[in-house]
């Protein structure tokens, strides 16, 4: 059977063209991070950072920018690391600090998976369209069928 990666972006409830995921406190523990910088960020940090975004307009804006663009220009490194994670596609959360110009500056995974390893290096070499701030965190749900 052919496995697919679907992509869902951290949406409100009242984005009804894409699926809505919310990220509690619950949904995501541990701290399992990969970063291009010096100081680290706490998975809590970083969800408080997202959930904060989401809630200014710009923010909504944005998230629905990111929904599109990461479907068509940053599955790449996740479709080549495919292959080397073997039987482990588990879905996962991808947690991006972005800088001003749309730089990835910080990659933190939740559960961390060997999908989710692999490309975290090359995710942390991607561009992405300027956010609405420097240090902006968004986050992504890859839910891997089988």
């Amino acid at each position: 059977m052919r496995k697919q990666i679907r992509l869902s972006v951290l949406k409100t409830m009242a984005a009804a063209a894409m699926a809505v995921i919310f990220m509690t406190p619950a949904a995501l523990g541990s701290d399992q991070r990969g970063q291009a910088e010096d100081k680290p960020t706490s998975l809590s940090d970083a969800r408080a950072a997202v959930e904060a975004n989401l809630r200014t307009p710009e923010g909504k804006k944005y998230d629905e920018q990111m929904g599109t663009e990461f479907v068509q220009k940053h599955l790449g490194p996740l479709r080549q690391c495919k292959q080397t994670a073997g039987d482990d596609l588990r879905s996962f959360w991808i947690l991006l600090k972005l800088d001003k110009d749309g730089t990835a500056k910080e990659v933190l995974l939740y559960p961390e998976t060997k999908l989710g390893t692999c490309a975290r290096g090359a995710l942390l070499k991607e561009t992405f369209s300027p956010p609405p701030r420097p240090a902006y965190w968004i986050s992504v749900y890859m839910q891997l069928s089988h």
